[in-house]
């Protein structure tokens, strides 16, 4: 139908094809999408219908090209370059050539021979061959991560030469000890000869480049020119990997390198026993750990999130309790709940789960508990003595609470009234003692009358009686009913005598 026609195109230099293929790699824009293609036959004006429609997807369907080969023999080594499936091509499928793994496969030209596999870089050598014999080689370029194979090369053929310097000079069996990020290099001499050694290194990533790194090689430092046959090059551990070799020299005409040996650092490394050191207080059992490598270890402990594995038991002369385990991230680690007078001693291992290491147990350590103490009754004693007073500041707060109350209640809502006497007394209100000052209180004029009654013809003597005033204060406290009573009486008496 018309409809479905539309978007179709023909593809460049595949119309009216003899054969039964065509190249249409110029029309494919983009490798990861899918792409439909389909086909019909045409024979001079008869057209037959269109193939059922085929759906691919680049990146899927296509194949790992063979890599290039190069190979050069050398001082009795076959020096191998490879390069990448699509190095010529302008438009690459595979953009990133440094994903590749190449796989080598070689054999000695003769009727016994012998397939041997190895993964190689781009720019890498083969020993161990035979002198003045020809082998072969192949290689292809794999994607491990996308389960891809590519095709082999080309099948190329070298012979071997003779090395120009006896083996005898050489260093061997090179080996790396390497504790708490201290790395040794060691190897052995053949000969007791007046040999120097220059320990070369190289970064990794330097092998993973299509490019020669012969010339890329540096010297340890301290570790040039020497007699001995180890080397310390912590000095140049940072983070990746690295490649070691060992050059011996003799004189200034004779050189040999030994094998590579390659250091992958956290791999390599090996961790050392922890330090522990042992507190008490009341009953606790204090752990305090220190991480392998002391203070210069922060590179390995900030790589490794380094774990801890204690084992702790009470030790006792006669009998040895079960062994106690507890694992710790952090570098203190507690144990409840000792007895008092015992031996209790302690053994620590480090250990890494990424990368499924540990170390050895460090040795034992152990500390005695002092003998027991009433820290039950201590802490009772404690609680009564608080308690006690909590109490006593209660009882003074809750009294002096009180005696405030009962003075307020006594000034301002007094319980009982004054004697109507007192109250309307010099026609002043009662005051309370408490409250300000009362005014001052009326004078009361008093006057006391001395009387002599003599009986001479019937003659009454009134002397002369002085006249006083007295002035006085009430307190409000007493009365004068007795003395108003004794004053009107005095006065009936002193009429009735004049009477």
């Amino acid at each position: 139908p018309e409809l479905e026609d539309r978007g179709w195109q023909e593809l460049p230099g595949c119309q009216a094809v003899a054969g039964p293929g065509c190249d249409f790699s110029s029309a494919i824009s983009e490798y990861y999408d899918a792409h439909y293609v389909r086909v019909r036959a045409q024979a001079g004006p008869l057209v037959s219908p269109w193939s059922q429609v085929l759906e691919m997807v680049p990146e899927q369907v296509a194949q790992i090209g063979p890599p290039g080969l190069e190979l050069q023999s050398t001082n009795g080594v076959i020096k191998v370059k490879v390069s990448p499936p699509e190095a010529n091509q302008r438009k690459k499928m595979w953009i990133n050539d440094l994903s590749f793994r190449y796989n080598l496969v070689f054999w000695e030209n003769s009727s016994y021979a012998q397939l041997q596999s190895k993964t190689i870089f781009p720019v890498d050598t083969i020993d161990d061959l035979a002198p003045d014999s020809t082998y072969c080689f192949k290689v292809q370029a794999n994607l491990p991560r996308e389960g891809k194979q590519g095709l082999f090369s080309p099948t190329s053929c070298v012979k071997t030469t003779q090395k120009a310097v006896n083996d005898l000079l050489c260093a061997t069996n090179l080996s790396v000890l390497a504790l708490n990020m201290k790395f040794h290099l060691l190897w052995s001499s053949q000969e007791n000869q007046d040999v120097t050694y220059n320990v070369q290194y190289l970064l990794g990533y330097l092998k993973k480049l299509n490019d020669d790194y012969s010339d890329k090689w540096l010297s340890v430092p301290r570790c040039e020119n020497i007699t001995s046959t180890w080397c310390n090059f912590s000095s140049i551990i940072t983070t990746g990997f690295y490649y070691l070799r060992v050059q011996a020299r003799q004189g200034h005409n004779k050189s040999c390198f030994s094998r590579e040996v390659k250091v992958d650092p956290l791999k390599t490394n090996g961790i050392g026993p922890p330090g522990v050191r042992l507190d008490l207080s009341d009953t606790l059992l204090h752990i305090l750990i220190s991480p392998p490598g002391g203070a210069e270890g922060e590179f390995m402990r900030d790589h490794y999130d380094l774990s801890y594995r204690i084992l702790y038991w009470k030790n006792s002369s006669d009998t040895k309790e079960e062994v106690k385990q507890k694992e710790v991230k952090q570098t203190i680690a507690t144990v409840p709940d000792v007895s008092p007078s015992s031996l209790y001693c302690v053994r620590v291992q480090a250990f890494s789960e990424p990368y499924n290491k540990s170390s050895a147990y460090s040795q034992q350590e152990c500390i005695h508990t002092p003998a027991g103490t009433s820290l039950p009754l201590f802490i009772f004693g404690i609680f009564m003595v608080a308690l006690l007073v909590v109490l006593v500041v209660a009882t003074l707060l809750v009294f002096g609470l009180y005696q405030v109350y009962h003075k307020i209640k006594y000034v301002f809502f007094p319980s009982c009234q004054p004697p109507l006497n007192i109250e309307g007394f010099g026609a002043q209100p009662f005051s309370s003692p408490y409250l300000a000052a009362a005014a001052e209180e009326s004078v009361e004029n008093c006057c006391v009358i001395e009387s002599m009654i003599t009986e001479e013809g019937n003659q009454i003597v009134f002397p002369e009686y002085n006249h006083s005033t007295q002035s006085s204060r009430d307190s409000g406290n007493y009365s004068n009913d007795e003395n108003t009573s004794a004053s009107k009486g005095s006065k009936e008496t002193l009429e009735k005598e004049r009477v």
